[in-house]
């Protein structure tokens, strides 16, 4: 920080995922709170603005969520980061963003590491591995690269506080998107099991109202999403 002398930063590093932090929790609070607090004295300390990603998880149940609906986190990961939200608030107030977002994916992460339920299902089905798709379980998902539109689009208006960013496409069951995901890759329906989630996963519908206001619209579409995922796996080089 002290040599590149940032005007922004964006803060996007964490550990996700309900069943993962609850697996880890040390490693949840020091990922998404403690390190949220360095990177914040650190903003202050150089003079950069902070933008802080966050999770729509930490809205809980609320059947639709605007950036005024008081946060109720339901699991570990959704506490740590509306922790990492308030760490970012009292240590890099000035100018600060928090980005609330729903359910993005996309290239960037390693395949078959568990990040994230579409990926997972995504991989699984290419791999021709059992798909658990929770049941009852209704998600929108927002593709990385309208999430990343959105995050700039908000930097750049000047404005500060929250922002929630995803897709207000119609939510899609679980059951649904693992049938997509076998589609995508070619593999048979009969490999999706339908089980119980686990306790803890939200999945709260946002409104995304304020950052429509600057122009941005979500422009990939699921199935879209997850084909340019797919391609982003098999093209990339064997390790």
């Amino acid at each position: 920080m002290a040599e590149a002398r940032p005007a922004v930063v964006v803060h996007a590093a964490a550990r996700i995922g309900v069943v993962r932090c609850d697996q880890e929790p040390l490693l949840a609070l020091r990922s998404n709170v403690l390190a949220t607090l360095t990177v914040a004295r650190a903003c202050a300390a150089h003079g950069a603005r902070l933008a802080y990603v966050s999770t729509a998880d930490v809205y809980g149940v609320a059947a639709l969520a605007d950036e005024e609906t008081q946060p109720a986190p339901q699991s570990l990961y959704a506490m740590t980061k509306r922790w990492g939200e308030q760490t970012a608030a009292l240590y890099a107030p000035t100018g600060l963003v928090v980005l609330r977002l729903a359910n993005p994916y996309g290239p960037g992460l390693e395949p078959g590491q568990g990040k994230g339920a579409l990926p997972s299902m995504l991989w699984q089905a290419e791999c021709r591995e059992r798909i658990p798709a929770y049941r009852g379980e209704m998600r929108t998902w927002c593709w990385i690269g309208d999430a990343a539109r959105a995050i700039r689009l908000a930097l750049e208006s000047g404005e500060e506080g929250v922002f929630n960013v995803g897709s207000d496409a119609d939510p899609v069951t679980m059951t649904d998107a693992a049938r997509i995901a076998c589609d995508t890759t070619g593999a048979p329906h009969d490999l999706i099991d339908e089980v119980e989630p686990p306790p803890g996963r939200v999945a709260p519908t946002i409104s995304v109202e304020r950052v429509r206001a600057l122009g941005w619209r979500a422009e990939v579409g699921l199935e879209d999403g997850l084909r340019m995922l797919l391609e982003s796996w098999r093209s990339a080089p064997a390790a």
